[in-house]
């Protein structure tokens, strides 16, 4: 009895002894190899609005707290901070910026299921990246929104909706620009827009107008009023001669002449381009 008693009793000494000196080595590690945690990190974090977007280009505003911190990147790339942020981080890191300007997304599509047509039946997985696969996509239109709200599902604000037609509609009180929906559309009908750019084309398709209305029959025609109503605009201004071109059987617009007036909108008979203002908030 005593000979099966003190064996268990001895390896309970040497595992308790083990665990003990293993304890002391892990202590001293830890100590030893201590790396001394800067402060200013959580502040950064704490000026950053823990969405966890993605929008900057790192995982999450953690990520991007450490890029700051470490140099690897400017503190005004976040989109959904705004203003604000670039502000409180400026104090904590000593470093001027300015915030970049805000921005919504913006949809180049009004091709619902209303005014579209399809080339076939499609029977897969309802989301627009499946549908994409199968054959380049069931619509007509190649260009045009496939309606199954990839871009909504990406959404982390819960900025878009979509409509009864099966097109994207964005709230401009919640969508802060992270972009996540641009990523999201596999034919590229959302854009980043200045926020403060009223006026956006509302199709994709650069086929001509006899192609193109197989398809839809709200695209744009390439009819030039557009672009004949923008050189009007700017008739005194030698500088410029318009802010709207044909491209490709498509108007396209240079947010970098555009005076935002909105008499494009005005003289397009398909009202491809819509003239929408969005409330502009400052910081």
């Amino acid at each position: 009895m005593l000979d099966q008693i003190f064996p268990s009793v001895s390896s309970i000494i040497s595992i308790t002894a083990l665990g003990a000196a293993f304890g002391v080595i892990l202590s001293y590690a830890k100590i030893k190899l201590h790396v001394e945690r800067d402060p200013r990190l959580g502040y950064i974090e704490e000026a950053l609005p823990g969405a966890n977007c993605g929008a900057c280009g790192f995982p999450g505003c953690s990520g991007y707290a450490t890029k700051i911190l470490d140099g690897a990147a400017p503190i005004n790339l976040c989109m959904v901070g705004g203003a604000d942020a670039v502000e409180r981080i400026s104090r904590i890191m000593d470093i001027k910026a300015e915030a970049l300007k805000p921005k919504v997304a913006r949809v180049h599509c009004q091709g619902g299921c209303d005014v579209s047509n399809n080339r076939f039946e499609y029977n897969g997985p309802k989301n627009c990246a499946a549908a994409q696969q199968i054959r380049e996509g069931f619509k007509t239109c190649a260009y045009g929104c496939l309606g199954f709200g990839d871009c909504m599902e990406a959404c982390p604000f819960e900025a878009i909706h979509m409509s009864p037609t099966g097109l994207p509609v964005i709230n401009y009180d919640l969508c802060t620009g992270c972009g996540n929906c641009v990523v999201a559309c596999p034919r590229n009908i959302i854009s980043m827009v200045d926020k403060s750019f009223d006026i956006h084309v509302m199709c994709r398709n650069i086929e001509k107008a006899p192609v193109m209305k197989k398809g839809c029959s709200v695209g744009c025609t390439a009819c030039n009023r557009c672009v004949k109503a923008c050189k009007e605009v700017f008739a005194d201004n030698p500088d410029i001669e318009t802010a709207i071109t044909v491209t490709n059987f498509l108007a396209d617009i240079d947010y970098t002449l555009c005076i935002n007036c909105g008499k494009c909108a005005e003289v397009c008979p398909q009202k491809v381009i819509e003239f929408n203002r969005v409330p502009v908030v400052v910081g």
